[in-house]
């Protein structure tokens, strides 16, 4: 990140935005549907359960029916008429007065489609619809399921028709207290009416209702669904869950009636209930997907308002950074923000720098030049030089070998002098400073030893006049003559990528480290020729730049080693 331009950080930093708002946006979105599905299954659920509870009651009042008709004093008198004088007229006429009385029971409910009694005889008494489609081996199978229960009703679904559901009950005679077994009641019930108030309520309810006894389905006769019990996995706590079947997912509501035992299950396909919230949550997420958009394109405008001008403000910085101090103000129009004022302000200080470097800088440089020329020029070369070859001259003529070398040598050094060159080649300068070795060891003999190191590779390449000559003078002044033992001088170069390195190296006593603070803060004065390593080191400065110049190490009792770092240079440029 740290790498990146301002533009791409703030960009990253809008797209992490407008994701994480899109993010939590959808996360409300989802955790609302979450909610609103459990609301809806709630609702759904206490719906069918209401539902549920209805068909319960209409059941109970059913029941309550056939508690009357078996209690009905006549019932029980034409019925024990009946079973006591079987084949009599009195049985015949019994029978006649009980389908008349049945009769006033058949309007009770519509929902009753007939009412049958099966008195002791297996003669049955009914009136109503399809009064004699029950066989007489159905008929002994009611009386027997009837008479499990003692006495108390029992409602059987899916045995005789799959759109009836029967209530039975045991007829006993109660007069006596004997409780004797008069007959078995059967009421039956269209199946439609009991569920639904109306044809209509069966089509207003978008679900398939299954009406489960153990485990047999007995409502409907002919389920759209195949219904599959294993399939179904219902949450007690809830009365309801999500199945899937035949590839369908709905919403199961199950409620167990306490009254009958039977399993009511709704269905009610997922589709039906959620077609809305699924329109609804579509087009909130289009919404978030335009509103990102549009984040990321308003973003993308706003970070390039911001960076723009600091790109130009850069593109200025590189424009000067090359030397060229006159800005075209016109390509660079600037804004009325604190950017803006930022770069009117840079125009001002690169105006003011302008004119630094003309009035100063340059004048500085000018100043250096002059101060090395006097330097030179305060030894009259021309003259020094005629009278020491004349020198030279007549100690040769007198056989003084050593003299003459000493003065040919100092001659050498004259010259070097006397040019007007601000660059010569390693090689020269390696000349001149063997020159000045030459004249020093007669001097100090065995004190001074004296080794270059330099490849020949690198005696082409050009360097200021006079940089080696003060520096080993320091290092023989310094090294040599403050001590009475030998000091070694080397000189060697070591080369680097973007640069050469000379080293003059000496094995004198060094210095310590306020010394070299004080020595690289101009406050010792330099000895010698006069040209103080501070002066060397700005000149290099100057002529290269700051990346350059001179750099002392130096330990007491370990020797000291100045470095001078110069580029490569081919011409004397």
């Amino acid at each position: 990140m740290r790498n990146l331009k301002i533009k791409h950080k703030l960009f990253i930093f809008i797209i992490m935005g407008a994701f994480l708002t899109s993010f939590l946006g959808w996360l409300f979105v989802q955790l609302s549907q979450s909610l609103y599905d459990s609301l809806i299954y709630r609702e759904t659920t206490d719906k069918f359960h209401l539902f549920s509870q209805r068909i319960e009651e209409k059941l109970l009042n059913i029941d309550k029916l056939s508690l009357s008709i078996m209690s009905d004093a006549d019932v029980q008198r034409y019925l024990k008429e009946i079973k006591t004088a079987p084949g009599t007229y009195e049985a015949y006429f019994a029978a006649n007065e009980l389908k008349k009385k049945l009769l006033s029971y058949h309007l009770f409910d519509y929902a009753v489609s007939s009412i049958t009694i099966l008195d002791t005889n297996n003669n049955s008494h009914g009136v109503g619809l399809n009064v004699k489609t029950i066989s007489s081996s159905d008929m002994e199978s009611l009386r027997e399921k009837a008479s499990e229960y003692k006495g108390a009703s029992v409602w059987v679904g899916g045995i005789l028709q799959d759109d009836a559901f029967f209530s039975l009950r045991e007829i006993r005679e109660i007069d006596d207290s004997s409780m004797e077994p008069l007959g078995t009641l059967l009421i039956r019930t269209f199946a439609d009416k009991i569920i639904y108030a109306s044809p209509s309520e069966s089509r207003y309810y978008d679900s398939t209702l299954l009406i489960v006894s153990g485990d047999k389905v007995i409502y409907p006769g002919e389920s759209p669904i195949s219904y599959q019990e294993q399939e179904l996995l219902f949450n007690d706590v809830n009365n309801y869950s999500l199945i899937t079947l035949n590839h369908e997912k709905y919403l199961a509501a199950y409620f167990t009636l306490q009254y009958t035992g039977w399993t009511f299950i709704h269905l009610v396909p997922y589709g039906s209930i959620f077609k809305d919230t699924f329109i609804m949550k579509i087009v909130l997420i289009c919404l978030y997907v335009v509103v990102l958009l549009i984040i990321l394109l308003v973003g993308l405008r706003f970070s390039k308002s911001i960076t723009q001008p600091i790109e130009k403000l850069t593109k200025k910085i590189t424009v000067v950074e090359k030397g060229n101090f006159e800005l075209d103000k016109l390509e660079f129009p600037e804004n009325r923000d604190e950017i803006g004022q930022l770069s009117r302000n840079f125009d001002k200080m690169i105006d003011k720098l302008d004119t630094l470097i003309k009035e100063n800088y340059v004048k500085q440089i000018m100043l250096k030049d002059a101060e090395y020329n006097t330097l030179k020029a305060k030894l009259n070369p021309h003259f020094l030089y005629n009278t020491l070859d004349s020198i030279n001259w007549l100690a040769r003529m007198n056989g003084q070998q050593q003299i003459s070398g000493m003065v040919k040598a100092l001659g050498s050094l004259l010259r070097s002098t006397v040019n007007d060159k601000e660059f010569i080649t390693l090689k020269e300068e390696i000349g001149n400073l063997s020159n000045y070795i030459y004249i020093q060891q007669f001097r100090f003999e065995d004190r001074l030893v004296y080794r270059m190191r330099i490849e020949e590779h690198l005696h082409s390449l050009y360097i200021p006049c006079i940089i080696l000559q003060p520096i080993v003078e320091n290092s023989i002044k310094y090294g040599v003559e403050t001590a009475s033992e030998m000091c070694e001088i080397t000189v060697y170069a070591e080369e680097l990528p973007d640069r050469l390195v000379i080293i003059v190296q000496d094995t004198g006593p060094g210095m310590d480290a306020d010394y070299l603070s004080k020595l690289e803060l101009n406050e010792v004065a330099a000895e010698g020729t006069g040209i103080g390593l501070r002066s060397i080191n700005e000149r290099l400065k100057i002529l290269f730049g700051e990346p350059y110049g001179i750099r002392i190490e130096s330990e007491p009792d370990k020797g000291t080693i100045i470095k001078i770092s110069i580029p490569y240079t081919n011409s004397p440029a």
